[in-house]
């Protein structure tokens, strides 16, 4: 008999067997898949060159292959892509494709890369991971995906739908839980180095176990933080980002050719910015500048106040005082618990 759970059943995304589940593995996959995706991007153009019989270096004279994926979390806490892979002409997305080269010679490339596409992870303490893509590769043309023929639009409201979900989809927390005292060393001071008396050394802005998140999210981020304090693990940071399960990328990545740039999309504000500037000039009956004018602003600072205001100062110490409380019912806690032992 077959049974199905509830969209908002707690036990979806959890492992059937905690004590089998491979932590381990499923945070360096996290934390190695935007270096899978580069790897997967190189034998995409080998795979696309060897499909035409030419070599890379004359492929690139004729088309050039661009991307724009967006990385999404599932329940189970491990990130898998949305991709748009697209062929164009040499100059990128301003110059048309070769008429030889279609979506089905596309298709065929992903389809023969994606199997081929795997990096090994090596360590002595926790042994050797192989890091690849999984079974489930679905490639469809965009065009399939609606009624209407492909346009910009479609394009970006494809991305879109992925790029709004994040990790906390996934049950974790949204911050950093490296103290940001002693800036994760469990140390501060200078030669004389003491405990940091916020973390008490532990290294983490909040204790792992009062995390309000379940005990699968508890155990990948455990998980992380254990693996980030290994030597061969140091230059992942995944302390840094054990919040987001191992996962350090950015949610959103294109190649240099997909579209327009960010410099060139922040030259535009910026004039568009100083344009607007010069019409509000005018306005108030002051010339426009010319180009090379300098315009030197007056202004003049005067010391108002300092510390809270009057109900800001209530509620800070009431705040204080829900601290100092919790703190000492967790002592007592502890106390009893260790004359009971």
């Amino acid at each position: 008999m077959r049974h199905c759970h509830a969209e908002d059943a707690p036990k979806l995304g959890t492992p059937l067997n905690p004590r089998t589940y491979d932590y381990t593995g499923a945070v360096l996959w996290n934390a190695h898949a935007g270096a899978l995706w580069a790897r997967f991007t190189l034998n995409l153009r080998r795979a696309l060159a060897a499909h035409f019989g030419i070599t890379q270096k004359d492929m690139k004279a004729a088309l050039r292959v661009s991307f724009a994926k967006v990385a999404e979390y599932q329940k189970r806490g491990l990130v898998h892509f949305h991709a748009v892979i697209r062929i164009d002409g040499p100059d990128g997305h301003t110059s048309a494709p070769p008429a030889w080269a279609g979506v089905d010679d596309l298709t065929h490339a992903v389809r023969a890369a994606a199997p081929r596409t795997a990096l090994t992870v090596t360590s002595a303490t926790v042994g050797d991971h192989e890091i690849r893509w999984g079974e489930m590769l679905d490639v469809r043309e965009i065009t399939a995906l609606g009624d209407g023929e492909l346009t910009d639009a479609a394009v970006a409201g494809y991305v879109a739908k992925y790029a709004t979900k994040s990790a906390e989809d996934s049950g974790t927390v949204d911050r950093s839980l490296i103290c940001r005292t002693c800036s994760g060393r469990g140390m501060v001071g200078g030669r004389a180095r003491d405990l940091c008396p916020d973390c008490e050394g532990t290294r983490q802005a909040e204790p792992l176990r009062d995390l309000p998140v379940q005990r699968h999210v508890r155990q990948m981020i455990r998980t992380a933080w254990d693996l980030g304090g290994l030597p061969e693990f140091a230059d992942l940071k995944l302390c840094k980002w054990a919040h987001m399960l191992g996962f350090r990328g950015h949610f959103s990545t294109k190649s240099r050719a997909y579209s327009t740039t960010l410099g060139a999309l922040r030259d535009v504000r910026r004039a568009w910015r100083l344009a607007q500037a010069d019409v509000a000039r005018v306005r108030a009956g002051h010339a426009a500048p010319t180009p090379d004018t300098v315009l030197v602003t007056e202004t003049s600072w005067a010391y108002l106040a300092s510390g809270y205001r009057p109900g800001e100062e209530l509620l800070a110490a009431q705040t204080r005082h829900d601290i100092n409380q919790t703190r000492a019912d967790k002592e007592r806690t502890k106390t009893e618990g260790e004359v009971w032992q």
